[in-house]
């Protein structure tokens, strides 16, 4: 998991850092909605990294791999790799119980909650909503059973032209799927937690989400409705954030306001155009950053032959160490169109049985660069040895040899 995040992290962080820069020109040029249909790139462009596109040649050549393993190099990889590891999931941990936290919140919120029923003609909305003296804004949660949550006082701040406004730019984020994207963006943010940009992305890709809301909100919309609504928005501000709400929309802070208030007064409709582009842009470049890596030898590049791009390390057994046995395994295994290893089976093992267990369950979690073709029968050697002090820290050699009937 961590390799295919640091994999996953220079991408990604270009990607984010180029539409943080870019980001103040595309809304000025191409406005709310289009800007926030553009933050769909960052999943696409990840996409193509996860899963291979590349296509390729047969390959008439399997690749012998020698691969040796000794108990200093396992103990230095665990010793990095698991305090990576366990460092990364705490973030996780405590990410999740922050985002749980505040559903707790969200949840009692709920239940102290009044349903109210809309009786005017000319105010409606096709979700429940609830009348909350806990809430300063109106906002809509909950991804499965949706409502609207409306501060005790709706009635009376607002005019009747505004509440209905108000329940259009709830109702607006619920039918664009606003939620969901929220519940995505959250997921990639827990994932990198660690890496700045996210959080800065983070925080532009939902104020990005209200100013293309308003945006949608007010197409077409007459002179008065806007003014109406922008002192709606003024009405609704807050100095500061009360609580963090990851799966909620909320009207936002006063920096956030002047935004959206700036934007009501220069409303641009939707790009398809520069979105397809943009679309299109990122798989291009995606599927060429995909192309397999340039082996050593020219010749082993022709043949389209996999290349090793994750390699996990077998454990070195335990009594065989005490019992300062050292030996090697011969394995072969297939290797899907994406890269996957499937198949593997000992083909021939020294001593007979004792290193064949942690050698399968190491090699099944091998990954290749993908060729669009499979490859069967690939070979490799592991070579168990307790004292490596002379061999140099990349103990892989990859080198094409006869397939092996």
């Amino acid at each position: 998991m961590i390799s295919l995040l640091l994999e996953l992290l220079l991408p990604l962080s270009l990607m984010l850092l180029t539409l943080l820069v870019l980001r103040p020109y595309l809304l000025t040029r191409l406005g709310g909605r289009t800007l926030y249909a553009l933050w769909c790139l960052v999943p696409v462009l990840l996409l193509c990294f996860v899963l291979p596109l590349q296509l390729g040649q047969n390959s008439s050549l399997a690749v012998m791999q020698v691969y040796q393993v000794g108990l200093q190099q396992a103990s230095q990889q665990f010793s990095s790799g698991s305090l990576l590891l366990w460092f990364w999931l705490t973030g996780v941990l405590l990410f999740a119980a922050a985002v749980l936290r505040s559903q707790l919140q969200l949840r009692k919120e709920k239940a102290a909650a009044t349903s109210i029923e809309l009786q005017s003609a000319s105010l409606h909305s096709t979700l429940p909503c609830l009348l909350s003296d806990r809430v300063q804004g109106p906002y809509i949660s909950g991804v499965l059973r949706p409502e609207i949550m409306l501060p005790a006082d709706f009635f009376q701040r607002f005019s009747p032209t505004q509440q209905q406004l108000i329940l259009n730019h709830e109702l607006t984020h619920w039918q664009r799927g606003d939620l969901f994207c929220n519940l995505l963006a959250l997921g990639l943010l827990m994932l990198f937690w660690f890496n700045p940009l996210c959080w800065l992305a983070y925080s532009a890709y939902r104020q990005d989400q209200e100013l293309a809301c308003d945006a949608l909100v007010l197409a077409g919309a007459a002179t008065a409705d806007k003014i109406a609504y922008g002192k709606a928005l003024l009405s609704n501000s807050e100095p500061t954030p009360v609580s963090w709400q990851g799966l909620t929309t909320h009207y936002g802070d006063v920096k956030q306001m002047k935004q959206r208030l700036l934007q009501l007064q220069t409303q641009q409709g939707f790009s398809k155009t520069t979105l397809v582009a943009a679309l299109a842009l990122v798989l291009a470049t995606g599927l060429w950053l995909q192309q397999p890596v340039q082996a050593a030898s020219t010749t082993a590049a022709v043949k389209n032959e996999p290349v090793p791009v994750m390699r996990i390390e077998p454990k070195y057994p335990i009594q065989a160490a005490e019992q300062k046995i050292e030996g090697y395994v011969d394995a072969k295994f297939d290797i899907s169109a994406q890269g996957k290893v499937s198949n593997v089976r000992i083909v021939r093992s020294v001593p007979q049985g004792t290193f064949d267990k942690v050698s399968i369950t190491a090699l099944e979690q091998w990954q290749y660069s993908a060729t669009g073709q499979e490859h069967k029968d690939m070979l490799v050697k592991l070579e168990f040895a307790l004292d490596l002090l002379d061999t140099p820290m990349e103990r892989v050699e990859v080198t094409p040899t006869e397939k092996h009937n």
